[in-house]
C-alpha cells in the first residue's frame, strides 16, 4: 500500500539533507537498497520543495511494508537503519522516542484518469 509523508526540513540542513541523499544513492546504495528491502520497500521516492513556511521533504514509498514502515525504522537496530534514523532526526527534527510521531497519513482524496480499451472489430 503507497504511503507518503511531508515533513519540514530544518533550513540550515538543506545542504547536509541532499548530500545523504547523494550518499544513501551513492556510497552507501547496496545499504540503502537492503535497508528498503528489509523495510518491505518496493519504492521509495523524497521530494525537495520551498515552501512559503520553509523547506518541505515529501516522501512517499509502497510495498507489502509500507504500512508499517516508519515504526520498523523507528525501532530497528540494525546498524545502517540506526545512521538513517539518526539522519532523519536530524534533518527533520523529529524526536523517534515520542509515540506515533510520524502516523501514516490518511488517504483523503484518490482520483486517476480512467483508461479505456477498445476491442478491435473485424468483419
Amino acid at each position: 500500500m503507497m504511503n507518503a509523508i511531508a515533513v519540514a526540513l530544518v533550513e540550515t540542513k538543506v545542504e547536509a539533507w541532499k548530500a545523504w541523499v547523494v550518499e544513501c544513492m551513492g556510497p552507501r546504495r547496496e545499504e540503502f537498497d537492503d535497508f528498503n528491502e528489509r523495510m518491505g520497500l518496493t519504492l521509495h521516492r523524497a521530494w525537495l520543495m520551498q515552501t512559503l513556511q520553509g523547506p518541505l521533504v515529501t516522501v512517499v514509498f509502497d510495498g507489502p511494508g509500507a504500512q508499517n514502515f516508519l515504526q520498523k525504522m523507528a525501532t530497528s537496530q540494525e546498524p545502517f537503519d540506526k545512521w538513517f534514523r539518526e539522519r532523519v532526526a536530524e534533518f527533520h527534527a523529529i524526536d523517534f522516542t515520542k509515540p506515533n510521531i510520524l502516523a501514516p497519513a490518511e488517504l483523503f482524496l484518490d482520483w486517476q484518469a480512467h483508461r479505456y480499451a477498445f476491442a478491435e472489430i473485424s468483419g
